[in-house]
């Protein structure tokens, strides 16, 4: 399942935007403390009405993100470039506030930063840059890793560290399948 998250989202409008891109392109929508209700997302949302009536409502973003296998948080100028990205079937993308993005804390939820390379002012309205990753995740994705082929993954590595840049770099699932040879091959060894 791939989801767009919305981090307290603030303007209707873009929110039905989204709702309509999200219908277009396949994505559940998750909503973390929208500050409006959203009945007054749906002038905007033309044929996304039914997502933005099934949207799901939390209360923290780590609810939100809990069950979801990859999540692309995006901030602009931040980690990697969408043209340099690698998406899998699964990635969920997180957007953040229109007036101040996503906080530190809250990229930190997510296994990788991505940015839409732009030539002059970094930041893009929130359902514009929605709908640039939506298409560019469309054209380029790939199968990745189930959420039991992290945990597993999870539990054979002894460092944090490695865990989380194995788990940030999204293998491909015959990728995983090496690395998890070598490694049980490494501790065999010793």
């Amino acid at each position: 399942m791939k989801a767009v998250i919305l981090v307290e989202p603030e303007i209707p409008q873009n929110t039905g935007s989204i709702a309509r891109l999200a219908h277009n392109y396949d994505y559940q929508i998750r909503i973390v403390n929208p500050e409006f209700n959203l009945e007054k997302a749906r002038k905007t949302a033309k044929n996304g009405q039914e997502k933005l009536r099934n949207a799901k409502i939390y209360d923290t973003v780590k609810e939100a993100v809990e069950d979801l296998e990859y999540v692309a948080g995006t901030k602009p100028g931040k980690g990697t470039g969408l043209k340099q990205f690698t998406p899998r079937k699964n990635t969920s993308i997180m957007i953040g506030r229109e007036s101040s993005g996503l906080s530190n804390k809250e990229l930190e939820m997510c296994d990788t930063v991505i940015h839409i390379e732009t030539k002059k002012y970094n930041s893009l309205n929130q359902s514009h840059a929605t709908a640039v990753i939506m298409h560019n995740l469309v054209e380029t994705e790939e199968k990745g890793l189930n959420l039991d082929k992290k945990e597993y993954i999870s539990s054979i590595v002894d460092s944090k560290i490695l865990e989380r840049l194995i788990l940030r770099a999204n293998p491909s699932e015959s990728e995983a399948n090496q690395l998890i040879g070598e490694i049980k091959d490494k501790f065999d060894q010793s």
